[in-house]
């Protein structure tokens, strides 16, 4: 799977649809882990849960359609939510040009159940710390450039990449407020299909207990150069005020 740049909650930036080179997850290992569907029956991007009646997305999956969010995708304990457009608010700065504050707000009038399938990521209130561990997860196709999109959650491991290090593969289009995470070897990444989805910094699961897991997000994949060949990019905590006014 291929991670991108994210807005920086940071956002995580790219545009990218798949997660490649990545491992079948059950969503029990990352329960905030939700997938956006538009026309009830095609994947449009991926999306995290933050609160009882809250996601995050990326601004750039959203066209003024209402979309489904799918909550313990393939489990037992999977919902079905819907977003109507005018329950979806981008950031307010957000460039479709730039890809500058790309995060989005999603809101359901339905109450959101938590379980060990379904429960929200924690929003930390500090930037990403660089070379620091991290994973990126979605249902994006897993093959480029053909497209073959998975039924079962896709995650791949990375680490936090600082912008000074990112602006070597993209020089001036590394902007405030993103956030670079790449592999070793840029065959784990994020593509077609995985923007909106979570970029996570640190997680705790333990498949034998009933606990829920408990992760930060701190980005969401947003932007990048192709799948499997460079850093990607992402968005959300320097975003942190916009998310606690909504």
């Amino acid at each position: 799977m291929k991670i991108k740049i994210a807005p920086a909650f940071f956002a995580a930036a790219w545009s990218k649809t798949l997660v490649i080179g990545g491992k079948s997850e059950k969503i029990e290992a990352h329960p905030s882990a939700t997938k956006l569907l538009k026309n009830k029956n095609t994947l449009k991007c991926g999306a995290v849960l933050i609160s009882s009646h809250s996601f995050l997305t990326a601004a750039h999956c959203l066209q003024n359609t209402n979309l489904e969010a799918i909550t313990g995708s393939g489990s037992e304990g999977e919902e079905k939510y819907e977003i109507s457009s005018k329950k979806q608010i981008k950031h307010p700065n957000y460039s479709s040009v730039y890809f500058t504050n790309d995060i989005a707000v999603l809101n359901v009038s339905k109450t959101i159940s938590f379980s060990k399938f379904t429960f929200p990521a924690i929003i930390p209130n500090h930037a990403p710390v660089d070379k620091a561990p991290s994973t990126v997860c979605g249902w994006g196709s897993t093959t480029y450039p053909e497209e073959n999109y998975p039924l079962d959650l896709q995650c791949a491991d990375n680490y936090i990449l600082d912008n000074a290090n990112c602006r070597s593969y993209y020089g001036g289009d590394i902007r405030p407020g993103m956030v670079c995470a790449m592999s070793n070897t840029f065959h784990e990444d994020a593509c077609t299909g995985d923007s909106g989805g979570p970029l996570f910094d640190w997680f705790s699961y333990d498949s034998s207990s009933s606990e829920e897991a408990t992760e930060e997000v701190v980005g969401l994949v947003s932007w990048g150069n192709g799948c499997g060949t460079h850093p990607g990019f992402s968005f959300i905590s320097n975003r942190y005020s916009f998310i606690l006014r909504l």
